[in-house]
């Protein structure tokens, strides 16, 4: 047979295959987050397993206190909503840990993990703290030895149960828009995201980091174009240009890769805990993603990069994702949520579960608008996931804002009407959505590594992440593999373009500032483009 007729059946045979994989995905479970900042008692968290039921829900997000077996009465709670859920034949997975206990005899309730781990406010560069939703994470052993902890735990108490779908706790629940992980958030006095770990815990953390991979100080500063005496006597970057290196690019990359390397030793160590002690190798520690990650990105610092977030999504056992809309951006944050949902569909074509864990819409408080619930409710369908999970199931006891028409059952335990409808609506057309994942326009094959001391190659990686909250672009993680469609461009890591193509190429290596009117041409010009090569 002809080597023309060969390559022409394979590549039918490879469409057929990744076609029928996936149409065979299962259909998403609905359900509802408990959380123990909800209730009181046993009894409530109980009550709101049954009203889930009845409003269509087939799998429960969890949310118990940390250290929950230090507290007899949470235990006891615990134990009950998990043999609740069972009994109504709902699937369950647990999430975060982080709850408060239930109200002690005097009412008072605490954070076992914010009251005695998590105590203090992360550091942005500027010297400030940031808001505090971001503490202090990286190089806090008793941090690390907590969630070591939780992971055996749960794994010995809960790890055999037969509903249990999925699990994840502490920084591995958004580590990037959360108390929990505390990367980036963004900063007025330079109009970008920055770290927000400029801590003494995260500066032992970097020295040693440095130690580890220079060895001496002497291969050190030949790197860094630095003089400094001491491993000791380095300070953390600040940036890309801190006049305290003269390599700085090289150091503040660097000092994201400390901190990545830190997360993925976390999870990494938790996630083998989790399957040695449970004996389940069927139930994955997941590696949940905020869908406003991408924006942090976008708008950050080409270093970022460092933050390997395709190879994040290869390590992990699945991926979850936070679903939500917000009246705190322009588009309610269509934009990052879509750019998120492009990125986690890499883990889709690696055949690797999907969750949405949470989803939801705040206007600052919590609602129910039709819009905004048609959007959060099915952009991640192309995902896949084996859950779609609503949190604003109930207020808590702590509530930020008096009216929230989008929480299901009052703060008393009176069902809202409407919400309770509208839910058993949503959740009707979330087990009924089919939706084909699109075809990608590119492909991008990431190397972390090769972002370092390469501002083009970072800018390249930030501008694409925006460019997929419009034009389906799939990232492929270092040493991994996957089908890939036919005729799809491919962009290597060295920015070389496979076919070649001048015009891609030059917009490639022109990237104009994030969120300017220029960025939104090249968009366009850069769709116009992938659209033109994709229709020959």
């Amino acid at each position: 047979m002809p080597l023309k007729i060969c390559r022409i059946l394979f590549l039918i045979l490879l469409q057929c295959l990744l076609l029928s994989s996936s149409a065979k995905a299962e259909i998403p479970k609905p359900g509802f987050v408990i959380h123990f900042d909800f209730i009181k008692n046993a009894s409530e968290g109980c009550m709101l397993v049954d009203v889930a039921q009845r409003a269509g829900a087939k799998v429960i997000n969890l949310v118990p206190p940390a250290h929950v077996w230090e507290d007899p009465a949470s235990l006891a709670a615990l134990n009950a909503i998990v043999k609740d859920i069972a009994a109504h034949h709902l699937n369950l997975v647990f999430a975060r840990i982080d709850a408060a206990y239930l109200p002690d005899r005097r009412g008072k309730r605490t954070y076992y993990l914010y009251d005695r781990i998590l105590t203090d406010p992360g550091r942005l560069p500027n010297g400030k703290p940031p808001s505090e939703c971001f503490l202090t994470t990286v190089g806090k052993d008793d941090y690390a030895a907590w969630m070591e902890d939780e992971t055996r735990y749960y794994a010995t108490h809960y790890g055999r149960l037969p509903n249990l779908l999925g699990i994840n706790l502490g920084p591995f629940s958004e580590p990037f828009s959360s108390e929990r992980g505390g990367f980036l958030e963004f900063m007025e006095d330079s109009q970008r995201y920055e770290i927000v770990q400029y801590t003494r815990f995260a500066a032992l953390w970097w020295r040693g980091w440095l130690q580890k991979h220079f060895g001496g100080i002497d291969a050190l500063n030949d790197e860094y174009h630095t003089e400094f005496t001491s491993f000791d006597s380095v300070p953390m970057p600040l940036n890309e240009t801190d006049g305290r290196f003269g390599r700085a690019d090289l150091a503040y990359f660097d000092f994201a890769k400390s901190l990545n390397d830190w997360f993925v030793e976390r999870y990494e160590r938790c996630r083998d805990i989790w399957h040695e002690v449970s004996g389940r190798a069927d139930v994955p520690f997941i590696l949940q993603f905020s869908g406003c990650m991408a924006e942090k990105f976008i708008m950050g610092r080409p270093a970022f990069a460092a933050f390997d977030l395709p190879g994040w999504i290869a390590m992990a056992d699945a991926v979850g994702l936070s679903a939500y809309t917000n009246n705190g951006y322009p588009d309610m944050g269509h934009a990052t949520l879509k750019a998120t949902v492009n990125l986690l569909a890499t883990a889709r074509d690696m055949q690797k579960p999907v969750f949405v864990l949470e989803s939801g819409n705040e206007a600052p408080n919590v609602t129910l608008d039709p819009v905004q619930a048609a959007f959060w409710s099915s952009v991640a369908a192309s995902l896949s996931p084996r859950t779609y999970i609503y949190e604003f199931f109930k207020n808590k006891f702590n509530e930020t804002y008096a009216h929230n028409p989008g929480k299901v059952v009052r703060a008393d335990g009176h069902i809202r009407a409407g919400a309770f409808a509208a839910m058993r609506h949503l959740f009707k057309n979330i087990e009924s959505q089919s939706c084909t994942p699109e075809t990608p326009m590119l492909y991008v094959r990431f190397n972390s590594a090769s972002c370092r001391g390469n501002a083009l190659s970072g800018a390249r990686y930030e501008a694409l992440l925006d460019l997929s909250s419009s034009v389906p672009i799939r990232w492929i993680p270092e040493h991994c593999e996957f089908p890939l469609h036919p005729g799809v461009p491919i962009l290597n890591p060295d920015g070389v373009l496979s076919p070649q193509d001048s015009n891609i190429a030059d917009l490639l290596t022109h990237i104009p500032a994030a969120d300017s009117d220029a960025r939104a041409r090249w968009r366009q010009k850069m769709t116009a483009r992938l659209s033109h090569d994709q229709s020959m």
